[in-house]
């Protein structure tokens, strides 16, 4: 491969990289099944935390809940009956209540909010790494959506439900064997705003 062709590369990647946004208001329609694989499959190819742990299987697995499927209904009573049980079981961190309190009451960013749920899913292995493994996957994912002109957003408290009976029996995984992490994709209501990006010179610090 000539020197041409790295640049052009690297320059398509670089392209993608800097439209990435996180997207939070989206049209109805339903990303089309094919842009939604092609999505997975970024996330798939992703690194796994399992690979650091000798003899550890690579088990990583995706769930799409569609808008107004009773999957993503159950999941949403399930999440916000966390967020309940969370808050009435004993003093919060301000911050964390602040978080759970719109949660309980069904408010749930993401979670019916755009066209369909991800849910991302990998065996907890040792050294207890999935969520550093799980943010390369997202990561992945949301570049693959930019490069197809979906938007996306990440949705954190799904994080909190690998422990939770109703929201793993509908998943159909075993309770804290599994970390979890998700996020929210469909086609943008709108062209997200620019943002500024910090010069790569002021930022870099070169050590001899």
């Amino acid at each position: 491969m000539d020197g041409s062709m790295d640049q052009e590369r690297a320059a398509a990647v670089a392209q993608v990289i800097s439209e990435r946004r996180s997207v939070r208001s989206f049209g109805d329609a339903l990303p089309a099944r094919e842009a939604l694989e092609q999505i997975l499959a970024a996330g798939l190819a992703a690194p796994y935390a399992a690979a650091m742990a000798s003899g550890a299987a690579l088990d990583r697995r995706f769930f799409v809940l569609p808008r107004d499927s009773q999957a993503l209904s159950a999941a949403a009573a399930a999440i916000q009956a966390h967020a309940t049980s969370a808050l009435a079981s004993g003093a919060l961190p301000a911050a964390l209540r602040a978080r759970l309190e719109p949660v309980s009451q069904g408010h749930i960013l993401g979670v019916g909010t755009a066209p369909c749920l991800v849910i991302v899913a990998e065996r907890t292995t040792t050294p207890a790494v999935q969520q550093q493994s799980l943010g390369h996957v997202l990561e992945n994912m949301w570049l693959a959506a930019t490069a197809l002109g979906l938007g996306m957003h990440l949705v954190s408290v799904t994080t909190q439900m690998a422990d939770d009976p109703a929201f793993c029996g509908l998943l159909g995984l075993a309770v804290a064997q599994y970390a979890l992490n998700g996020c929210a994709i469909g086609v943008p209501a709108q062209t997200p705003d620019t943002r500024p990006v910090p010069d790569v010179d002021s930022a870099t610090t070169w050590l001899a």
